[in-house]
């Protein structure tokens, strides 16, 4: 029924209605949890033609392999719903440099928060907690 959602929406659309925001404020913070991180997958070659060659510059002649786009090149193409499919949810180990300087570390997940004015949060989205806070981004339609 995504209940929470539509509460949320109509209470955004209450208070906004004919103003315009003019800061968005972006923050993420830790989600601790008490499960195992899910470990990294290595690209199975099973089946596959290997290389001859290993990773490095190409011969003279030969082209190099194309590049697969990097996420946030992705993200101008996609949609937000591709978008937000696009990003990883798994329990991972994260990490982040505090106002003081020194490294928290976690195991769980990442919350990424964006609240206009310093108002009412106006979006939120849970990620995996190795994700980079500069990969989340996300567009905003406006408010009637």
């Amino acid at each position: 029924m995504q209940l929470p959602e539509r509460i949320h929406e109509e209470l955004i659309k209450k208070e906004y209605k004919g103003k315009f925001v003019f800061h968005i404020s972006r923050d993420s913070t830790s989600i601790d949890a008490r499960e195992k991180p899910v470990k990294k997958k290595k690209e199975e070659t099973k089946g596959e033609e290997v290389p001859k060659r290993g990773p490095g510059r190409p011969k003279k002649g030969e082209e190099p392999p194309p590049k697969e786009p990097k996420r946030l090149e992705r993200q101008r193409t996609i949609g937000p719903e591709e978008m937000q499919e696009d990003l990883p949810k798994d329990c991972t180990v994260g990490c982040k440099r505090n106002s003081k300087g020194y490294t928290h570390s976690w195991v769980g997940f990442k919350l990424h928060v964006d609240a206009a004015d310093g108002h009412i949060p106006i979006s939120g989205l849970v990620t995996s907690a190795s994700l980079h806070d500069m990969t989340v981004r996300r567009r905003f339609h406006w408010l009637p």
